[in-house]
């Protein structure tokens, strides 16, 4: 079943004719940033009614047609109906990607000039913020010390990270590999595209899932609030082989300063050396 969500934007009731087309459509576009953004999706426009009251509705997709978009979509409107719920109800919401910027706009709007904002996720009740609503949460995000100055927002950049192999499975639903990240050591999961799905295996054996085998990543990579990496569309896979070292290489004919392998191991143990 596709992914949907629907808003309906009213007039205030005390004065019908303030409500602009500038901030009506607005409006929509800032409720739609209040999504997280995930890789490959996104939200286009299946219906919109331009007379009063206005109404739009978004169906999510995939820029990638063999992909279904159903699992990644649910999760995004599960973390954005509560996030909404959670302003209607005049809390702040706690999640830290929320984007504070949009959200801010949109109860600006509905102090002035915007009647009622109808968000309907298709799961639950709809949620409807009024200049009541509005005007006690941007209160709240005025006082709010955590708020006054708004984090970082998440971010996606290109780039590369290193770390073992650890598994092959799916990431939302999205062929995808997880690996073990030698900076932080942090199990993070690597959604392969299109068209590294097509080429993995010559590029990293299924083996080396197995043995661990230590790795370059490159792609997309996401950032939460705090700069941690949350996962990465990856484009590209690379081995990174430890170079060969014979015994040759490492062996040191003066390591025990002439003393035989048993008169070594005795002064060891009796605390008489280094």
């Amino acid at each position: 079943m596709p992914e949907r969500i629907k808003i309906t934007i009213r007039a205030s009731s005390a004065h019908p004719d303030v409500l602009t087309v500038q901030d009506a459509m607005r409006q929509v576009l800032d409720i739609f940033d209040t999504i997280d953004r995930e890789p490959g999706v996104e939200w286009r426009l299946l219906r919109a009614a331009t007379n009063t009251p206005l109404f739009v509705e978004g169906e999510a997709i995939s820029l990638e047609p063999s992909v279904d978009v159903s699992v990644v979509a649910r999760m995004q409107k599960q973390a954005f109906a509560k996030n909404w719920r959670d302003i209607a109800n005049g809390k702040i919401p706690d999640d830290p990607e929320f984007n504070v910027r949009a959200a801010r706009r949109v109860l600006a709007r509905n102090i002035n000039g915007v009647g009622a904002t109808e968000i309907d996720f298709e799961m639950g009740e709809p949620v409807t913020v009024t200049p009541t609503i509005a005007r006690q949460v941007s209160v709240a995000f005025d006082e709010n010390p955590n708020v006054l100055f708004e984090p970082v927002p998440a971010r996606e950049e290109v780039g590369s990270i290193e770390g073992t192999l650890q598994g092959v499975s799916t990431y939302y639903g999205f062929p995808a590999v997880r690996i073990l990240e030698s900076r932080t050591r942090d199990f993070l999961w690597c959604r392969l595209s299109d068209e590294l799905q097509s080429v993995f295996q010559n590029k990293a054996p299924y083996f080396d899932v197995w043995h661990h085998q230590r790795v370059m990543m490159r792609g997309r990579i996401k950032y939460n609030a705090k700069s941690e990496i949350l996962s990465v569309f990856a484009t590209d896979i690379r081995r990174i082989d430890p170079p060969a070292v014979s015994l040759q290489d490492i062996k040191d004919a003066n390591f025990t300063g002439g003393l035989s392998i048993p008169e070594y191991l005795d002064r060891f143990r009796e605390g008489m050396l280094g």
